[in-house]
Order: C-alpha cells, then structure tokens, then sequence
C-alpha cells in the first residue's frame, strides 16, 4: 500500500483542519495516510472530525521524542506555562532555539521523516512555516508532491512552484494569482459541505427577515463593515445572527450589545451548524480575502440566498445559478442596491434561486464528487 505524508500547519478549529481531515479520511480508504503538522493539535482537532483513528503527530512530537536536551527544556516551559497543553507542544521554546539548535534538529527530522513516504500532500498556505523545506526535501528524494492551497494566494513568487507535480486551487480565480512565469500544473477541487445531509434537508423559507454570518470573527472577513452597512439597511423585523469566534468578537459584542437584532453566538461545530441554516433566509459572506469561503458551500447546500463579496471561489460556484446578488466591502451603496432588491423578492424567485443553488450544489460540490477527485488524482499523480 502506498504511504501518504499530509503536511502543514494543523491546528484544533477551522476551515483547514475540516478540510484536511475530509481529505485524509477520503485517502486512507486506500492509501496508508499520516499526518504531519508544523503547529500543534489535540485529540479534539476538527481533523479528526471524519475519523478519530487517523494517525496524526506534530513536528515537535518527533524533536520531542528524540532529543533529550529539548524534551528537558521543554517541560519547564510546561511547568511555567501552567501546564497547558502537552509537553512537547513547547518543543520550540526561546532556550531550545537560542542555544540548542532547534531550527535545525527540526530540518533533521523532516529529512528523516519525508524519504518514508510514496507522496507528501501539503494543506497550506503558499507562505506556511516549513513548505519551502518540506519540498526541497521530497524533490532531492524523488518523492511525489500536491499541493491544497489554503487562505488567500497573493500576486507573489515562490522558488519551489514548478516543483510541485500538482497543486490542487479552490478556483480558476484562485490559481491565476500563483506566478504564470512558473511551470503551474493545477487543477480546481473546490469544498464540500462536510454536514450536508442535514443541510440538504432543509427547505427555504418565503420571507427576508433572517440573515445569517458565519465564520472567524477578525478584520479580514470583513463583519465590522457588513454589520454597519446592515444596520443602516434593515427593515423593522429584520435580525442578523452572527456565528464564530475570533480577535474582533468582544469589540463588536460591545459595540452592537444596545441592538437587540444583531445576536452573537459561539462557535458551533459543523454538525449542528444546521440550525441556524435553517433559521435563514439568506446568508451573508463579508470576506475581503480568503480561497473558499467553506460558507459559501453550506449556505449552497442549504439552498439559502447568498449576499456575498467577490471573494475566493465564490463568483465560480454561484455562475450559472440564479443568485447574482454582490456587494463590495468598502462601499455601502453597491450593500444597500443589492439589499434592497434581495428584499423584494417574491417567494416564487426565492424557490427559484434555491433550487437552482442545491442544483449546483448536487452536480459538483458532494461529498462524493469531491472524494472520487481526489482519489482519481492521486492515483494519477503516482502513476507519473
């Protein structure tokens, strides 16, 4: 059986650790799959959301295991940090990379680590920690290299591009950022919505009085302006549920906490995400930079009308439906212009637009669409 080593910055909660565990749960069901994380994780990881019995360690683990000196250091750096997480989370302490080498008993065990395995498959950012050295290693070793961009590509140069025998982009949007002066091989996988039994039960309600936002609560995903421009916008009966967590959530708890219409909820978990779909009339993606969002997805699978920006996939998932409804972050009149027309809608052209979303959805974006891609493609990229 072939050996997979999926590599990159996996932590406990998000759209990448859903991802990437939909990915190697998908590949285990014919390749041996391992994990490799270059941050930390716990048995809570959403990764092993698919699975819990997906073998999974972290970078640090492996310096851990096999240095005595890091594994004394960093279990006084668990004892000062009040012994939170594991010990070998705090591998990488300041001592360790100060006086004793860490950077490079790390690149020692990544060395070591990658020649064991028929393919290295990165879920990352094109900028991540460690892909850079990740690459150069399985290229001096003949080894097999995907790539899944994660997060937004920016117009910049990466050295190992045309070292990579595929990379595997949300979008067409998304690939023609990565520098066309490179040998780019790629192809589009888009998302899935990992809860879509649920979703796809759902059926569409006939009024717009309920919007729905979901997701990381920071500046790039742009609550702060959709908020304001929501509020300006609203009829009489008109509520916005906001759903997630994130470094902005308290700063806006605090400055919407005296309008009862605008409600804050914790971050729910995929499964019970469905709930609120269902409470819905439309959703609203505020991104200003991302490659999904996994939102737009759900709300696709849900059949709920999507009042989004321009951002990542979305202009290619929602072309050839019959939602055409776009703002831009920084301007309130194109929000309100497209508001306003969302709110008179009759409840046949809502029927219409959500048939014509879980359509889309139906043809390309299943969970067993998806997984007989990436098998397809692996098997192809082992093949070469």
């Amino acid at each position: 059986m072939k050996k997979i080593l999926i590599f990159g910055p996996i932590g406990n909660f998000g759209g990448r650790e859903l991802e990437t565990g939909f990915i190697a749960n998908t590949l285990s069901s014919k390749y041996d799959v391992t994990l490799c994380t270059s941050s930390s994780m716990s048995n809570n990881s959403q990764f092993f959301d698919f699975n819990k019995y997906l073998c999974a360690f972290s970078v640090n683990d492996l310096v851990y295991k096999k240095y005595k000196i890091i594994k004394t250091l960093s279990f006084f750096s668990y004892l000062k940090n009040n012994k939170k997480e594991t010990t070998s989370c705090y591998a990488n302490n300041a001592i360790a990379k100060k006086y004793f080498n860490y950077d490079k008993k790390r690149l020692t065990i990544l060395k070591e680590l990658v020649p064991k395995y028929d393919l290295v498959f990165i879920c990352a950012q094109l900028s991540s920690n460690l892909v850079d050295e990740v690459i150069k290693i399985a290229n001096q070793n003949n080894i097999k290299i995907v790539f899944r961009t994660t997060g937004t590509i920016g117009f910049s140069d990466y050295d190992f591009i045309n070292s990579v025998d595929r990379f595997i982009h949300h979008s067409h949007n998304n690939a023609n950022n990565v520098n066309n002066d490179k040998i780019h091989n790629y192809v589009v996988i888009d998302q899935c919505a990992y809860n879509e039994t649920q979703l796809l039960s759902l059926k569409q309600r006939t009024g717009f009085t309920s919007f729905l936002m979901v997701g990381r609560i920071s500046s790039e995903k742009g609550f702060e302006e959709a908020i304001d421009f929501f509020v300006k916008c609203r009829g009489q009966n008109d509520v916005l549920r906001i759903v997630g967590d994130g470094d902005l959530k308290d700063t806006l708890k605090l400055k919407y906490a005296d309008l009862n219409y605008i409600e804050f909820h914790d971050y729910i978990k995929s499964e019970n995400l469905w709930k609120f779909y269902d409470a819905a009339d439309c959703v609203i993606i505020s991104s200003k930079e991302e490659s999904g969002p996994l939102v737009g997805i759900e709300a696709m699978a849900a059949g709920k009308l999507i009042f989004s920006t321009k951002v990542g996939a979305m202009q290619e998932r929602l072309r050839n439906t019959l939602n055409d409804f776009w703002f831009e972050i920084d301007d309130f009149n194109s929000f309100k212009k497209e508001f306003e027309r969302i709110k008179k809608l009759d409840a046949l052209s809502i029927q219409k637009i959500s048939i014509s979303l879980r359509t889309k959805y139906m043809e390309e974006y299943t969970i067993e669409v998806l997984s007989k891609k990436y098998l397809n493609l692996i098997d192809k990229v082992l093949e070469q």
